[in-house]
């Protein structure tokens, strides 16, 4: 067959709709939302508001919808149908018609009360040492107007809003299990699992498991979503997980603090092992779901962490991040004292020109961004001069919701390392004061970027490889 008779067939074929012949669209191509492979603290394992069961076969139990095949009619087009774009409203900064304050005295009640504001919830923190009230605003005022009322009274300079905090979920990429075959990365790295380069980024010391001076003997606290236990990854952990949401709302799902508390006491040494498989781990789920929305309330961060210290908790991790709020700022200076806990949190994943996120902002707060295996800064953290230190927290494995593992990526995901890190302090340190805990843990650092503390890095790379020296509190030599 000549050339010129082959081009007429091909474009029967392939361009003419009247024959009646298949068109195919889009055939072996698929865009990730996400480039670096991972998520963005948490969210559901593929994206969606629905959790697909993470299968273990390294695939996801849904069609990708980046590949369809169009079956087109004589006389039709071959254009796919546009679905009509559903213009989606922003979720909530913060709970309407309500008012938080702290220590409010009686007589200020009162007076509050005869302008209309209503008790809507009481509660006696004891180890915050503060007396937390839920206001109603009464009809006739903004919220703004409603805070300067509470602000104005003597005892009232802590009233706010009742804040929504977040773990900023993402779409996550495709899932592994026990298809996957961990590899090492270098042949002096000692290990051969998947989050070697993470360790050995930061100088974890491989014969911690073998130093009983090294060993965790102090609870942890989580503050974050649910949690499954009986994720294969977590099985054989000490965990415990406590609720406190308003039971009207949906459960939170267990995708976000599953992840978290895998990095921290995951079991599973052959892919992702945790670092710090021996702690006792109390996790507060603090999260509820209004639809789609996945939040926290203020009120409920205050609660987890009273609830955690009177359990003994001196090191807590808090991988979320939102709005300031002068009710959880005055609680979490209240801890900061002898007698309370050290607390981490994520410094947020707004990008670099987005503002301070909270509660990582507040000075009695220890605030830690995330790098890659290169030593980079992910690249939607959040900047600014609050920053403490950095630790892995891209493309770092851990556990999914169901079973299985998932790279991992967002602040939210260093914060375990750094938590580990205090917690073996507070191990070796029982009394400890908070305060000392932090200044001990800025100072196992590696400085990169900018000479000397910096708005991108903190004081430098969180740096483990001293950690169980006798003398594990100076500055790792270069």
């Amino acid at each position: 067959m000549n050339a010129a008779l082959w081009s007429a067939v091909l474009a029967i074929v392939f361009v003419q709709p009247q024959f009646g012949f298949s068109v195919w669209s889009g055939v072996g191509i698929a865009f990730a939302q996400d480039d670096d492979g991972g998520d963005d603290d948490g969210g559901d394992d593929d994206g969606d508001d629905r959790d697909d069961g993470d299968r273990d076969d390294g695939r996801d139990n849904d069609r990708s919808p980046g590949k369809r095949t169009i079956r087109v009619k004589p006389g039709k087009s071959a254009t796919p149908r546009r679905t009509p774009r559903v213009e989606v409203a922003p979720a909530p900064d913060f709970a309407q018609g309500e008012i938080v304050v702290t220590n409010l005295s009686e007589s200020d009640l009162a007076q509050l009360q005869t302008e209309g504001f209503a008790v809507i919830e009481l509660v006696e923190l004891v180890e915050v040492a503060v007396v937390l009230h839920r206001l109603r605003v009464p009809r006739g005022l903004t919220l703004e107007q409603a805070r300067d009322r509470v602000r104005a009274q003597p005892t009232g300079t802590t009233g706010d809003f009742n804040h929504y905090y977040r773990t900023e979920e993402e779409p996550t990429a495709p899932a592994f299990g026990s298809a996957i075959t961990p590899v090492a990365l270098a042949p002096s790295m000692p290990c051969a699992h998947l989050n070697c380069a993470a360790l050995d980024l930061i100088g974890w010391p491989a014969e911690r498991n073998q130093s009983p001076q090294c060993r965790v003997t102090v609870p942890v606290g989580v503050i974050d979503t649910g949690v499954n236990a009986a994720h294969e990854n977590l099985l054989g952990a000490d965990i415990e997980v406590l609720r406190l949401v308003d039971e009207e709302v949906d459960a939170s799902k267990a995708v976000h603090g599953t992840a978290v508390a895998a990095l921290i006491v995951g079991q599973d040494t052959d892919r992702v092992p945790g670092l710090i498989p021996e702690a006792k781990v109390l996790v507060v789920d603090v999260f509820g779901r209004n639809g789609g929305d996945e939040r926290a309330s203020v009120v409920s961060l205050v609660k987890a962490l009273d609830l955690l210290v009177v359990r003994g908790v001196k090191v807590i991790n808090m991988s979320l991040a939102g709005p300031p709020n002068a009710t959880l700022e005055a609680a979490l200076a209240r801890l900061a004292e002898p007698g309370g806990a050290v607390v981490l949190a994520a410094v947020g994943n707004g990008g670099p020109k987005a503002a301070v996120a909270y509660p990582a902002g507040y000075p009695s707060v220890l605030a830690v961004t995330a790098v890659d295996q290169r030593g980079q800064v992910y690249r939607r953290a959040q900047r600014g001069a609050h920053i403490d230190l950095a630790a892995p927290g891209v493309e770092v494995w851990s556990a999914t919701s169901i079973s299985g593992v998932k790279p991992k990526s967002g602040t939210s995901f260093a914060v375990p390392f750094a938590t580990a890190v205090a917690a073996v302090l507070a191990s070796r340190d029982p009394t400890a004061t908070p305060d000392a805990l932090a200044a001990q843990l800025r100072a196992l650092v590696r400085d990169i970027g900018a000479p000397g503390p910096d708005e991108v890095f903190g004081a430098g790379l969180l740096s483990a490889a001293t950690l169980c020296a006798p003398k594990n509190f100076a500055v790792p030599v270069e």
